[in-house]
C-alpha cells in the first residue's frame, strides 16, 4: 500500500482526489492517505486538515502529520496552511519539524506573532535564526 500512496501523491485527476477523500473519511488510518493531497489539494481542503490536526493527540502521529502537512503546503503555497500548521506547532517538540512549519509559515507570510515571539528562544539555532 505504501507504494501506490507514494505513486498517487504524484498524480493529479478528480478520481484521485475522490478516492482519497473517501479513504479519509472512512478508513481508521487515514494519515496513511493525506500524502496523495500533495497533487490532490484544493481550496478549503485546510478545513479538513485542521480537524484532522485537532483530533491527533499522539506524539508519533504529530509528527507523521507535521511531515505530511509540510510536503502538501510546499507543493500548494496558500495562506491557508496557516490554520492546520499552527494547530501542529502548538502540538509538537520535534525541532526539526516545528522549523519546516515556520519557514512554510513564513514562506506563505502567515507566520502569527505569537509563534514569532516564541522561536527567538527555540530550542534549534536554525529555528532561531528565522527571526532575522
Amino acid at each position: 500500500m505504501e507504494y501506490a500512496i507514494n505513486a498517487l501523491k504524484h498524480l493529479k485527476s478528480k478520481d484521485i482526489r475522490n478516492f482519497v477523500l473517501d479513504k479519509i473519511n472512512n478508513s481508521k488510518n487515514l494519515i496513511d492517505y493525506l500524502e496523495i493531497l500533495v497533487s490532490n489539494y484544493k481550496s478549503g481542503d485546510s478545513a479538513l486538515l485542521s480537524e484532522i490536526a485537532n483530533k491527533t493527540n499522539s506524539e508519533h502521529k504529530i509528527e507523521q502529520l507535521a511531515g505530511i502537512y509540510s510536503e502538501i503546503y510546499k507543493a500548494n503555497k496558500t495562506k491557508e496552511c496557516k490554520e492546520p500548521l499552527e494547530i501542529l506547532y502548538n502540538k509538537m517538540n520535534c525541532a526539526i519539524h516545528r522549523k519546516g512549519i515556520v519557514e512554510i509559515l513564513i514562506e506563505n507570510k502567515v507566520l502569527s506573532d505569537k509563534i514569532k515571539s516564541e522561536i527567538k528562544f527555540d530550542c534549534d539555532l536554525e529555528t532561531r535564526k528565522l527571526t532575522k
